[in-house]
């Protein structure tokens, strides 16, 4: 870990005025350096997560001194990327600390630390208790893309739990998602869209999500060359579109999503087919069974060949989606909804006929 102590060097400090070398660290500071060197050599027998070592860590991350914020911000995120526990607010108090820098290193590095502990499950909702979703907020604003994904990445983590769903959809961060799901960055559009779909359990928190403006910029998104992109959208407009309201908002704000999803199920990924067929099964609920959904498709290219079938078993329906392989200049798709919309097991059929 190279950097961890860039400062080092510097500890013998500057001379003054008189000609008289000043310190430029504290003595309990070049205690902790020493320390921490030594406990890192060791890192496979030490707990950075309490006595000592962290004591070590704390001294670094409380320094006036950015040079020492980085180190200690630094160990932390890679202390944390490889061992992940639950902590207590000894350590998690450094490191929001550390979040408050106005340095971009340090800024980046806490971010990453803190989202590498936000996997833990009670570490996700201490985190929020001690006001790290604040702080995570303001980095969300960061000009910087990597304290931005870090920051994302981190809610991201931290909205998995039930309880701080509710906390992140009351506050700034679900329109800061919404906007950073427009990022021209991959890694943070990701993080933004995993964030959305995490948020799209409750029908309170869909709601939320609508009223901040998601569903435009959810759509866009699936034609993204990124499959984790797609599926994060797929599946978050899948549970949008379980409430009757938001079908009817899905419809009207773009008339080609059913195209889009229909795509989708030609696409490499499975988990993303799988989820595009989920989507068209949930915006066809309100279609009874001798009713049709219908839009013209323009040249639907697929392999010559017999009925095929896929079997899927997800969210505790299975859906066995069979379609015809064939090419035709011009093909309408027609979606039948065999049994009752209310069934935990039906069948959805794709049939691709031309429309002479």
């Amino acid at each position: 870990m190279g950097n961890t102590c860039s400062c080092c060097s510097d500890c013998f400090g500057k001379r003054n005025r008189t000609g008289l070398y000043e310190p430029l660290l504290q003595e309990n500071e070049r205690e902790a350096i020493a320390e921490l060197l030594q406990y890192l050599e060791n890192r496979s027998d030490t707990n950075f997560f309490q006595g000592e070592p962290l004591q070590a860590l704390s001294t670094l991350a409380y320094s006036d001194n950015v040079d020492l914020q980085r180190s200690a911000a630094l160990a932390f995120a890679e202390i944390t990327e490889k061992d992940v526990r639950q902590v207590g607010r000894d350590t998690l108090d450094p490191i929001l600390f550390l979040l408050q820098s106005h340095d971009v290193e340090v800024q980046r590095a806490a971010s990453a630390a803190l989202g590498n502990l936000a996997v833990n499950t009670e570490n996700k909702l201490l985190i929020v208790k001690l006001g790290g979703l604040e702080q995570l907020i303001r980095q969300m604003g960061s000009p910087n893309v990597e304290v931005q994904c870090n920051a994302v990445g981190c809610i991201t983590n931290l909205a998995t739990h039930d309880e701080n769903k509710t906390k992140i959809a009351k506050s700034e961060a679900l329109k800061l998602l919404v906007d950073l799901a427009k990022s021209k960055d991959q890694r943070v559009q990701r993080n933004a869209t995993g964030a959305l779909l995490n948020m799209t359990h409750t029908q309170e928190n869909r709601q939320q999500l609508v009223n901040a403006g998601a569903i435009p910029v959810l759509i866009g998104l699936l034609s993204s060359p990124d499959a984790d992109v797609q599926y994060y959208c797929t599946t978050a407009l899948s549970n949008i579109a379980v409430d009757a309201g938001n079908r009817k908002k899905l419809a009207q704000t773009d008339s080609r999503l059913v195209q889009y999803l229909i795509a989708l199920m030609d696409t490499k990924s499975l988990k993303v087919q799988c989820q595009a067929a989920l989507a068209l099964r949930n915006l066809a609920s309100d279609v009874s069974k001798n009713m049709t959904i219908s839009l013209p498709l323009f040249c639907v290219y697929l392999n010559i060949g017999p009925f095929n079938e896929m079997l899927y078993d997800t969210v505790s329906i299975k859906y066995t989606i069979k379609w015809c392989r064939t090419v035709y200049r011009w093909t309408y798709v027609t979606i039948y909804m065999i049994g009752t919309t209310n069934s935990n097991n039906g069948t959805m059929e794709v049939l691709l006929y031309h429309d002479d």
